[in-house]
This record gives C-alpha cells, structure tokens and sequence, in this order.
C-alpha cells in the first residue's frame, strides 16, 4: 500500500513539474542603468512593474513606443503622504507630455508583486492595461518602449508640471515568450545589495561603433585639444615653435579626429530604432554644440593669428591682449570643461543604450583623475605669466621684418587695434 501512495504522489509531482510549461506567465522584463522594468500578460490584462535602480526617485515613466513623438507614457510618482499618483500622458513633439482625458486603453495601479527580489531599498511602482491584442497578432510582437526617471517628484495632482528627466532609455519586450525576471537573470544574486554584473559577451557591430565614437571623441577633446591648451600656457614663454606646435597638435591632429568620432554619434543612433528614443537629448545637444564651437575656435584662431602678422608688418605691437586673444583663451578652456560632462554623459549612455554595465572598469576613476589633473596643470602655466608679460614687453616693439624669431617668442596671436 505503501509502495502505490508513493507511486502516485510521484504521478502527481511530475505531472505538476509539467504544468508550468503550459501554464507559465507569459512576458518579458530587462534592466538598464536607471530603472528595470518588466511586462506580464495575466488574461487580457498586462501587468507592468518599473523599479528604479536610482535615488531619490522622483518619477518614472513607461511608453509605449520607440521615441517620444506621438507616445503613449504611464508617469508614477510616491508623494509625501505615502500615495501613488498615475498620470496617463501623450507626447506630441519633443517636450513635456500632457494628460490625457480619455486614453484608448486606461492604465490602472497595482500593488508590485512580493514574491520578485529586488535591490535593497529600491522603489517599486506596478500598473495593470489592458492587452494591446493588434500587437499579439501581428507578424512582430515585439513591443518598443522607453523610459524615463527623474530624482525630481511633481506635486500629487495627476496633472501637474513634471520636473525634467535625468535619465532616458528604451526596452523591447516580446509579451509572447515565457517570462524570466530579469533580476533573475540579467544580475542574479548581486541585485539584493544594488550591485550590477556586466554583460560579458562579444560586441556586436553597433557597439563597436559605440565605442569607436566613445574612444576618438575622448582622445580629441580630452587629450589632443588640452595638449595644445598646455602647450601654449605653458611653451610660450620659452620658444618661438610653441605657436607651430600648438597649430598642429588644434588644428591638424584634431580636426579629423574629432570629426570623424562626433559623426560616428548620429550614425549609430541612425542604425537602430530603439535608439532614437528621445532625439535632442542633453549628450547630442552638447556633442552639437561641442562640434561648432571647436569649429569656432579653430577660424577664431586663424583669424587672430592672421591679423596680427598683418598688423605687425605695420609697427609695434602696443596692445598685447585685445579681446578677441582672450575671448579665444575663455572659448577653449569652455570646450574642453564641457568636453568633461560630455565624455560623463557617454558613459552614463552606454549603459543606457547597451544594456550593459560599464565598458570598462578603469573609465570611471581615470575620469575623475584627469578632471582634477589637467585644471591643475593648465592653470599651474599661468604661474609663468610674468615671464610671458616682460617678454611680450621687451619684444612688442621689435619690427617684425627684423626679429621673426623674436616676434615669435612674445605672442604669435597678438592683435593691435587700427
């Protein structure tokens, strides 16, 4: 008797390991540097939870599409009474969403699962919508959306102005395969201390040029445009080349570095959808702006240097820093500050844009070094500047058709007014 209870017990166990393959959840779920998010069809609802993986937590955001334009979003926020606001919203250009009064499918909340572990001191927000059933029947199921998260909090009405998002990303979840945590799998064990793990697999074509992008912009305007910065504080009060050398190392040696890495930039984000989720975002404005303003800096240069070989030709030099000479000196030394936030910027999204943890572990600390190394030694040339002054005194008066070499020497960029 004890043999056949023990029989059917077995029966029953493997018949009950056997049902999760054809009952499992179906959905889908993954993580990016800001918030993991996952999606969960429970009969003709979708259960949807986003938690963010940063702090403070204002808001987050989940829509529905590819990029912000013409965007259904679902906004939540925790407000100071321990409530939760829902705010339906719909994106019509590149600015704030508004309300919506009458959604096509309305969103409601719910309380976040308790049997998913989630990083310590995380916050969760979890919402119910109806299934989109065109998207299951369609030849793609697959369903593009984005994300946004802001450490800012609106007030609780539904309605109110959202403060500006700090972070910004896309996910695409398949809602017809089984569905697989992504705390489970993309950062296991790790997740319950807040800590990530990094993708370990081969590069794919995108993020080769990702990081092709990444690495010629940082070594254009990180280490070619700062020599050249140092070389003219620093060289000019010793040797008439610094001028050839500072031209070169600008203008010669930067120039199709740069170029070439901060095209990269709009080719990558070209090749793929899902990754033009928010166009005009805080990294493409400052590479745009970066880009024209070393252009800037380069005629500026030119143009100084030109004129004052003419001017020169005509008597001495009696004005040795006219604005235009310090103007140039305040545009490169912003090029190169906000060349920093740029550079932070590009790591922040390609972790975004990737899905991975940091492309290396080095990035981050060598960061933080050099923006504490290169002010020191730029700024520390300017304690040869009365050496650079005595010697635009002494030589400003030199007939160039006398004393190239000389001329040199006191301020190949000097200009003197008509």
């Amino acid at each position: 008797m004890v043999s056949y209870m023990r029989l059917f017990i077995s029966i029953i166990l493997c018949w009950l390991q056997c049902i999760p393959f054809g009952l499992a959840l179906k959905g889908d779920s993954g993580c990016r540097r800001a918030v993991c998010a996952s999606a969960t069809v429970e009969g003709d609802m979708v259960h949807y939870e986003v938690t963010s993986l940063m702090k403070p937590v204002g808001w987050v955001a989940l829509g529905f599409g590819a990029q912000m334009i013409h965007t259904h979003s679902i906004v939540l926020w925790r407000n100071s009474d321990g409530t939760t606001t829902l705010s339906q919203r719909y994106a019509t250009g590149y600015r704030e969403p508004r309300p919506e009064d009458s959604p096509s499918r309305v969103a409601t909340l719910i309380e976040p699962k308790t049997s998913v572990v989630r990083p310590a001191e995380s916050t969760t927000f979890a919402f119910q919508i109806p299934v989109n059933h065109s998207l299951l029947a369609s030849a793609d199921s697959r369903e593009s959306m984005i994300f946004a998260y802001s450490p800012n909090a609106p007030d609780k009405d539904p309605a109110s102005a959202l403060p500006v998002h700090h972070e910004t990303g896309y996910f695409t979840f398949d809602l017809t395969k089984e569905f697989v945590s992504s705390f489970a799998t993309t950062q296991g064990a790790n997740m319950a201390s807040g800590q990530t793990t990094t993708k370990t697999s081969s590069y794919n074509r995108l993020e080769k040029l990702i990081i092709l992008h990444g690495f010629l912009v940082s070594i254009g305007f990180l280490v070619i445009l700062p020599a050249g910065s140092l070389i003219g504080r620093w060289a000019r009060s010793f040797t008439p080349a610094w001028f050839k050398a500072h031209w070169v190392s600008n203008m010669v040696v930067a120039a199709p570095i740069i170029t070439f890495g901060v095209i990269l930039g709009p080719i990558v984000v070209s090749a793929k959808v899902s990754f033009r989720v928010h166009f005009a975002n805080a990294h493409e404005i400052c590479g745009a702006i970066l880009l024209l303003a070393y252009f800037a800096q380069v005629l500026l240069g030119r143009y100084i240097h030109e004129r004052r070989n003419r001017l020169a030709k005509l008597g001495p030099i009696t004005r040795a820093h006219p604005p235009l000479n310090i103007l140039h000196i305040v545009l490169g030394v912003s090029i190169i500050g906000l060349s920093f936030f740029q550079i932070r910027s590009g790591l922040e999204w390609w972790e975004t844009l990737t899905g991975r943890g940091p492309i290396a572990s080095w990035t981050l600390p060598l960061w933080k070094a050099w923006i504490v190394i290169l002010p020191v030694a730029y700024f520390g040339g300017y304690a040869l500047l009365p050496r650079q002054l005595r010697l635009e005194r002494e030589t400003g008066f030199t007939p160039i058709s006398e004393s190239q070499t000389t001329h040199l020497l006191a301020d190949d960029e000097e200009e003197r007014p008509q």
